[in-house]
């Protein structure tokens, strides 16, 4: 089961919004990704949030629709609402979670939801974090990447080390190597094949692929 979190972080464009949400079996809009999903004309499945930064009268029109479930929580809460809204997405069975518009100027809000991939990740849920130029993983053992012409491919350690990191498919391979926390060495690869696997043995890994 697929779902689709949308964010009120930088937006990523009405084209990839609807692609995403096109194959979708839940779409969530996590507060002002609410406006997002509005402006592309795509009425989501539940709206969650404190509603601190949708505008009323998107609020309103989603409260009219009968298909959307609204979710209020306070302002003063212990989770975010891209947090809450990943979790709704997990409790509705999603076992694959698209998150969009996850990234910004709010470096903090930024930083806090990329690492909601851990939380997925622990329960075996495939996600990953996607805006106009980037998409962002983390894995701890093997995973593919279909090819995408001039995307670069950076890999690198959250953990203290990441051990037997092998890639094939990349223009620089790695055989059973280690990637230590601060260090830029696994950034900007690129694909070498049209397909790349990426394994590692032990250890925290972080995948992005950078448009350019």
């Amino acid at each position: 089961m697929k779902a689709v979190v949308v964010g009120s972080g930088d937006p990523v464009g009405p084209e990839l919004l609807k692609e995403r949400c096109l194959d979708a079996d839940i779409i969530i809009a996590a507060d002002g990704g609410g406006l997002y999903l509005y402006e592309a004309g795509i009425v989501p499945d539940v709206l969650i949030g404190d509603f601190d930064s949708i505008p009323s009268d998107v609020l309103d029109f989603f409260r009219s629709q009968k298909k959307v479930a609204i979710c209020s929580f306070s302002r003063e809460k212990d989770f975010t609402d891209m947090e809450l809204a990943v979790e709704m997405a997990v409790s509705r069975g999603a076992d694959e979670v698209c998150i969009l518009s996850a990234t910004g100027t709010r470096l903090d809000h930024s930083a806090g939801n990329i690492l909601l991939l851990y939380s997925l990740l622990q329960k075996g849920i495939r996600g990953w974090v996607e805006d106009a130029n980037n998409r962002v993983y983390l894995t701890q053992g093997r995973m593919e990447l279909k090819r995408l012409d001039n995307w670069k491919v950076s890999l690198i350690a959250i953990s203290p080390e990441v051990n037997g990191v092998t890639t094939s498919g990349l223009q620089y391979p790695l055989m059973n190597d280690t990637l230590v926390l601060g260090s830029c060495r696994g950034v900007s690869n690129e694909f070498a094949s049209d397909t790349a696997v990426i394994s590692v043995e032990k250890g925290l890994l972080m995948v992005i692929l950078s448009r350019g």
